[in-house]
Parts: structure tokens; sequence; C-alpha cells
């Protein structure tokens, strides 16, 4: 008789739509498969990511037809940037930018502001109302006994999906885009999350200079005890527990108190973090990358534009949406750096492309454009390129080699993408984690924080100086260097996708053993 064959692992992938989310979860099935081609996956999202894992699948198959196909599961309810944008609006929601965030959220960090932004950024942690959550968790409860996988992977944003394994008591990793800092700050030894490393609203330096101790203190307070006594996180809660029995579960509980025997996988690793003592249950799998096209591939078009020469590239990610005031601020930025760059004739020409999501609609191109009125003797001559989208990845356009600087918001991905292309960065964050980023970039001697004084706004002064100072100022060959060797540390751990899918195969084994 003939062995029996080895039980496939089943595994189920519970993740947000967004793309600052989803796409380290697309980026780790396709390592899962590159590795098991044949290996069970079944991935439970909303109908926003039904073509992108499909597209995993379709990629792979070009050089392994045997891939197994990942089962797509689509949850019931509303995703959760939608359940936000109706939280925000809601009434006795706090005053909010039309169809943007709270006002509080982008003014300058101070006691009162932070203080009134912490309040009024609850909904993000549960952004659903209490029947709206019921049937997110009513629906990844159904998919969750459907499958019964041997292993979920959850994504650590998704408060329906944290709740439903924990009440179902079922094996789960936890797989985040980002730092090591949040799961790991709290287990700092001798407090250190008090008083050396920047409460995440705060946005002060690393370390904490030591008259702002105290305040840094009490905003790490206030913020966990604004969330645990917040009146309409209690009201879901309740709600939850009375429909479903369910006990809420929110990213906060993997901050203070989460599973002993739970894995939380994190897309950093500790050279391109705050120092930090990391926790047992903490893997670093270093930067976690979608699989890309190449330029050359997505838009031959833009890569012979690149090629003409050095290129400082814009793009504030797809969660910030920039005012037509704003856009002009930047734009009279651009056109000091391109003035001033034209002042040295020794340099070859440098070109700008920048990336923007509008907030209202405002013109970008045409004569009755203010932002084209400031650039319009650049974009002529097809030095400035501005687009609302493009088909490259922006980390093909890094990988290129032609980009000299990066201008962005302090996201996650957009960090990661930057330091994994060896490319120096200028960082204009917008709230929380943003401006950690910042801190990162200017303590590894990578780029510099290009609104430090008018953060979360920037001026055209301040940003056309910090720029200036990556691409041609006295430390901008260190920074080169700098980032060159930040690289070659991501580079040696391997790609991060990979890293996470072996630990998921191996936790999946154990687990079946």
């Amino acid at each position: 008789m003939a062995p029996e064959a080895p039980k496939r692992g089943k595994i189920l992938f519970l993740t947000n739509p967004e793309p600052s989310e989803s796409n380290i979860f697309l980026a780790t099935m396709h390592a899962v498969l590159q590795l098991q081609p044949d290996a069970e996956i079944h991935c439970a999202s909303f109908n926003l990511l039904t073509e992108s894992v499909v597209s995993v699948v379709e990629n792979l198959r070009q050089t392994v037809p045997e891939t197994a196909p990942i089962t797509f599961h689509e949850l019931r309810g509303i995703p959760m940037k939608a359940a936000m944008n109706i939280a925000f609006s809601r009434e006795g929601a706090p005053p909010r930018i039309p169809n943007y965030l709270p006002v509080s959220a982008l003014k300058s960090p101070s006691f009162f502001n932070t203080t009134q932004g912490v309040r009024d950024i609850v909904p993000l942690f549960v952004p659903y109302n209490g029947p709206q959550l019921v049937e997110v968790f009513t629906s990844i409860v159904e998919v969750i006994k459907e499958v019964d996988a041997d292993l979920i992977v959850v994504d650590t944003l998704m408060t329906a999906a944290l709740t439903a394994v924990n009440h179902l008591n079922v094996r789960y990793v936890c797989l985040s885009p980002n730092s090591l800092k949040e799961f790991t700050v709290m287990a700092q030894p001798y407090g250190a999350a008090l008083w050396k490393f920047p409460a995440i609203p705060s946005g002060f330096d690393y370390p904490v200079p030591w008259h702002l101790i105290p305040m840094n203190i009490y905003f790490l307070i206030f913020t966990i005890y604004t969330f645990m006594k917040d009146q309409r996180r209690g009201e879901i809660e309740a709600h939850l527990k009375k429909e479903t029995g369910a006990d809420l579960r929110t990213p906060i509980n993997l901050f203070r108190d989460r599973p002993a025997d739970m894995k939380i996988l994190v897309g950093s690793q500790p050279e391109i973090d705050f120092p930090l003592v990391v926790a047992d249950d903490i893997y670093p799998c270093g930067p976690i990358m979608v699989d890309i096209s190449p330029v050359a591939k997505a838009d031959p078009e833009l890569l012979s534009w690149l090629a003409k020469g050095p290129t400082i590239y814009f793009n504030l990610g797809s969660l910030v949406k920039v005012s037509e005031e704003r856009a002009i601020e930047l734009a009279i930025g651009i056109s000091v750096i391109l003035e001033t760059l034209e002042t040295k004739p020794q340099l070859p020409q440098h070109q700008v492309i920048w990336k923007i999501m509008r907030l209202n609609d405002y013109p970008l191109s045409g004569s009755e454009s203010k932002v084209v009125d400031v650039l319009a003797k650049w974009i002529e001559a097809d030095v400035v390129r501005i687009v609302e989208w493009f088909p490259a990845d922006p980390n093909s356009i890094l990988k290129t080699g032609h980009v000299v600087c990066t201008v962005h918001h302090g996201g996650a991905n957009s960090y990661h993408e930057a330091v994994s292309s060896g490319v120096p960065q200028v960082v204009l964050p917008q709230w929380a984690d943003t401006y950690d980023y910042a801190q990162r970039v200017e303590m590894f001697g990578i780029g510099r924080w290009g609104s430090r004084t008018a953060k979360p706004l920037w001026t055209a002064p301040e940003v056309s100086s910090a720029i200036l100072d990556v691409v041609i100022g006295e430390k901008s060959q260190e920074m080169k260097e700098n980032a060159a060797k930040i690289r070659a540390a991501v580079d040696e751990k391997g790609p991060g996708g990979v890293n996470a899918a072996r630990i998921i195969l191996e936790e999946c084994a154990r687990i079946m053993a």
C-alpha cells in the first residue's frame, strides 16, 4: 500500500482591503505559494480585494503553472474605511474637515490639540457602530467555521477579526505592516515607554527631551484611559456582547494584553527601527512588499522620462488628501528647489514627479489651475509632472535608481519602500505614528523631517530647505551612503514576505503535528 500523502496545511488570511494593510497580506500569500505551491490558502475580506487576490495566483502561474488557487471569501457588511467615514459623519461627532478627518487630527501637536485629537480618533480603533460590527463579526465567524483552517493570519487593525478569533479560541498569528515600537514599547526595561519613547500622538523628539517627559507620560496614560472609557466604544462593546456573547478585542489589546501564546509578525526589523528590546512573541520579518512589475513593463514612457535626470518623487500616500491651499504651498516649495538647482550649472537638470490626492475638487491642469500657475514653466518643459494616478507601483519607481529623494507622509509602507530601495527621504508627517517615521529618518541619517516647525502642515521655505539639504546639502552624500547601508541591512535579512511565509508555514506544520 502506498504511503498516505502528507496533509496540506490550510491557512486562512483575514484582512481589511485598504492597501496600507492588505498589501502585506497579498505579499505574504504570494510568498507562501512560492515556498509551497500546493498550499491551501483562503482569504476573507471585502469585495474591494477580490481582483488583487486573483492577480497573486495569476502572477505566480506564469512561472509555476501548478500553483494552487486562493479561495476568496467575501465578507458581509462594510469595510473599515467606509465605517470610519460614517462614524466621523454621525450626529454628535467631532468637527470634521469635509470628506476627511476630524479637524483636531490635523492640528499642530500641543497639550490641548493632542488631547482633543486623541478623543476624536477613537473610532479609528472601533470604526463600526454596534449593528455594523455584529454583521462583520458574524460574517467572519461563519467563514472561520466553514474553512476550518489549521491556522489563521489576522490583520492587527481588523477589530472584527481580532474579536472573532479570540471568541472562537482558534489558533492564529497576527501580521502587521507597522513598526516594532507599537508592539514592544510597553515591555521596555526601566519604564522607557514613559520617558524615552515619544507617545504616538505627541510629535516629540526621540529620545524625549527631559522637560517634556511629564507631558509624554500624561499623553500615554491619557490615550489608554480615553480609549477604555470612551462612551461610544462602551456602547458598541455592550451591543456586541448582548447580540453575540463575544468580548470586544481591538488593536489596543495587542499593545497591552495580547495572548501569551500568540505570535505577531511585523513588517519591520531592528536595523530600521528605534533601539528596542524585542519581546519573544514579536517576529521582525523585515519590510513586506508586494511583488511588483518593473516600471519598464508597467509604464515604459515613465521610465524613459525618469532616466532623463535625477528625480525628486512626491507621494503622500493613499490616505492623505491635500487641499488646494496646501498644494499651492508645496508647489511654491518645488519652484524654490528647481530655481536653486538651476543656479548650479555643474549639476544635471533635476526633475519632479508629484502624485497627489486632492481634498475636494480643484484643477490640476489648464489655465485655471493655481498649482499649475506656480509651476507652469517647468510643467511646459516636462521637468515637473503632476498626476493623480499612474500604472507603475510606487516601489518600482524608487527601485529604478533615478530617484534621489522621496517625499512622503511618514506612513509605514512609504518608509519601508524607501529604506528597501536605498533612497533618502523627506518626511511630512500628518498624524499619530507618522511622526515616529520622521524621527527614524533623522536618527539613521537617511533624510530630513521636512515640516518640524509647521507640522502637520508644511511651508514652502521649510520643505524646500529640507529637500535641498538631502539633494545637494553638506550631508547629502552621507545620507546617500547611510541609505545604502540601511538597504544592505534589509537585503541581508531577505524578503520580508518570504520570512513571514516561512514562520506561517512552520507554525501551521507545528499545529498539525
